[in-house]
């Protein structure tokens, strides 16, 4: 249709493609590769200011819809919707899919392992030669070292992890508490795991990425996954192949967000595991509004970087903002000869060789950046485990920091080096252990033990009983917005719901109506508001009753 009789019948075909998203599926090839955007249709994104009408609301404050054209139509229709009041961007649906599998999958034999032994390790059959977890040494040290930071590592609650990926399979190594298919290619529903629309589709691969992250260690089967999570599948794509769109979709959902049909998470995700993209320089807007809402919810995006052999700069979302980008390595330390590289990867993780599940549930060796990724996004899942408060930023940078560079690994290969688990574990618990201030009945001090003056002459000598003092003399704030603070919440209550009591830029200060008894206290470096805390609020005050004024004066 010319442009100029699209124009005239614009207000139909708005309304229509207002309506619905999409009419029918989009379909597949028997080979299950995206078909191309060619003869039959262009997609577009829109996106939609708050408060305007749309089809499909997948944002608190930005809500998209997806809407397809004839590709004669397809330029002048995106001009026409750029114009239209409340719409604040329209742009190409991209196709995405798994990165490029370097190698195929391979499938393990029952009984073939290696004989190489760890001690106090799991009993899962995979683990001996789950190379990821074993402590690097000169000749390999590309490693993480995750089974001296597991054994280290403190459990305050399960961590709730997402995986966005295709290829989900039930097998007795996985359990998942929840997932949903958000895939316009063969129709989204609650069923994520049937094979896809091809019935020639043999794909595994959310399986084999969910499995290093999530598999049930020390069962004697399979293999042993690095966190103990609640895993929550979002089916993006229909046999490893997809659209941008439906990631976003599938991100808002983990984060919490109402996404249409599927049933709406009760609590977000901590952790979202991307292993999948689009060749792109640019991120798409819509798929941008997705991470950062993700972030607003306290979650941390980890992405794959892509196995192109090229900059990560040209590949989305690891050129997104807010995400932490993985790129491979072997065991020896060298940069995987099919791993994106550049300034947009963040760290690098164990990309060959990886062991986990197939969709029979089998122990396989995997090859790729998508495997590397959840090595990170296991490893970042061991701290939120211990400090589920501690906001994506502060989890990225403790990621960042605690990496090595081995001699083989070049500098300009990766923005960061080879993520170390038992070392970012180590430098939390050591920060933590040289933080804790002194937290005390504020009258208990020496010269204030003559409490008669204060008792005598206060209108309420119950409130001085409950007045404490803190004394955090031995820390230092190191920027203008950061705050020593004290938190509290009742005993019955998370962590999560601990509200700020008192917050100071003075390392001395009094903090009204503690009552050891009924109620717990935190202390941290945070903002004013109690966000953005150094250790997540993981830092809890001794408060155990026995230091009244009585017993610290020797009365």
């Amino acid at each position: 249709m010319p442009f100029n009789s699209l124009l005239r019948s614009l207000g139909l075909l708005f309304f229509s493609l207002t309506v619905s998203a999409s009419d029918a599926p989009r379909q597949v090839h028997k080979d299950s590769q995206v078909q191309q955007q060619t003869d039959e249709k262009i997609s577009f994104v829109v996106r939609y200011a708050e408060g305007e009408l749309s089809a499909q609301s997948v944002g608190k404050k930005k809500r998209t819809n997806v809407v397809s054209v004839s590709p004669e139509d397809a330029d002048g229709y995106a001009a026409y919707l750029e114009q239209q009041p409340g719409v604040l961007s329209v742009e190409r649906d991209l196709p995405a899919s798994n990165p490029r599998m370097p190698k195929a999958p391979i499938t393990l034999p029952p009984g073939v392992m290696s004989a190489q032994s760890i001690t106090d390790s799991p009993n899962d059959p995979g683990f001996s030669d789950q190379y990821a977890w074993q402590a690097p040494t000169d000749a390999y040290p590309g490693t993480h070292d995750i089974l001296a930071a597991t054994q280290k590592s403190i459990q305050t609650r399960k961590v709730r992890i997402g995986v966005a990926d295709s290829g989900f399979h039930q097998v007795s190594d996985l359990i998942y508490a929840g997932g949903y298919n958000f895939s316009e290619i063969d129709g989204p529903g609650a069923d994520f795991y049937t094979p896809q629309i091809d019935p020639s589709c043999t794909n595994s691969h959310g399986t084999a990425v969910a499995g290093i992250i999530a598999a049930t260690t020390n069962n004697f089967n399979g293999v042993a996954g690095i966190v103990d999570t609640e895993l929550y599948a979002a089916r993006v794509m229909s046999c490893g192949s997809g659209y941008l769109s439906d990631l976003a979709s599938g991100i808002y959902w983990l984060a919490g967000q109402p996404t249409g049909s599927a049933p709406t998470l009760a609590e977000p995700v901590d952790i979202i595991n991307a292993s999948m993209g689009s060749q792109s320089s640019t991120c798409p807007a819509y798929l941008q509004d997705a991470i950062d809402f993700a972030v607003s919810r306290n979650i941390l995006v980890v992405v794959a970087a892509g196995n192109e052999s090229m900059d990560a700069s040209n590949y989305t979302p690891a050129n997104c903002r807010n995400v932490v980008s993985v790129g491979s390595i072997d065991r020896r330390g060298n940069q995987s000869d099919f791993s994106n590289y550049g300034a947009e990867v963040d760290v690098a993780a164990l990309g060959e060789l990886v062991r986990t599940l197939n969709g029979e549930g089998k122990i396989s060796l995997w090859f790729g950046t998508s495997f590397a990724t959840p090595n990170a996004a296991g490893i970042a899942g061991l701290l939120k485990q211990q400090s589920p408060t501690l906001s994506p930023d502060r989890l990225a940078l403790r990621l960042k920091e605690a990496t090595r560079y081995p001699e083989v690994l070049s500098s300009s290969s990766f923005k960061g080096g080879i993520i170390d688990a038992n070392l970012m574990i180590t430098q939390f618990q050591r920060e933590l252990s040289e933080t804790m201030p002194d937290f005390k009945p504020a009258l208990a001090k020496a010269e204030r033990c003559h409490r008669s003056a204060y008792l005598d002459t206060s209108p309420d000598p119950t409130k001085l009983e409950a007045l404490y003092e803190l004394t955090a003399d031995n820390l230092t704030l190191n920027n203008d917005d950061e705050y020593f603070t004290v938190f509290q919440y009742s005993k019955n209550q998370l962590i999560e719901d601990a509200k700020v009591v008192n917050s100071s830029r003075e390392s001395k200060f009094l903090v009204q109506n503690v009552n050891p008894g009924e109620n717990r206290y935190l202390f941290d470096i945070c903002q004013k508001d109690g966000t953005g805390c150094v250790f997540g609020r993981s830092l809890e005050l001794i408060t155990d009753g026995t230091t009244t004024m009585a017993s610290a004066c020797g009365s």
